[in-house]
């Protein structure tokens, strides 16, 4: 993953769990050799929170899109969150949900790549097509 990619991590100190889900991010990061930018953004008051449209502590972003695809965009609390994955409640995203996050990243990208490359593969035949029939 390029390292123009940003994974953010927004909690409240209030809130204990992100510390885990900070262990988990680096485990992830580390196992699989991605090159991210980590930021972690403190959320200090529902000021904060309403700016940020923060769902809860902790919350994870990858390029601005929450890891959870059930969140819905809220107002903004300050608080700790839950998070629901295959049938289970979590205090904190578990480690597969946050995988699957990046793999979905990932997918995405070569999809981009791909659709990219075939773009340029078109205009240089249209470009060759073109000066053929000249």
């Amino acid at each position: 993953m390029p390292k123009g990619n940003l994974v953010e991590l927004l909690y409240t100190d209030e809130c204990p769990f992100w510390k885990e889900t900070l262990k988990l991010i680096n485990e992830i990061v580390n196992d699989s050799k991605l090159e991210i930018t980590l930021k972690k953004v403190r959320v200090l008051s529902e000021k904060d929170a309403k700016r940020l449209k923060f769902p809860g502590s902790p919350t994870v972003r990858i390029n601005g899109v929450d890891i959870d695809p059930a969140i819905k965009e809220i107002e903004g609390y300050v608080g700790c969150r839950i998070y629901m994955y295959k049938g289970h409640v979590y205090e904190y995203p578990p480690k597969e949900m946050i995988k699957s996050a990046f793999e979905t990243l990932l997918r995405k990208q070569k999809l981009k790549i791909f659709s990219d490359v075939k773009a340029s593969e078109e205009t240089a035949y249209v470009i060759l097509a073109m000066s053929m029939s000249k």
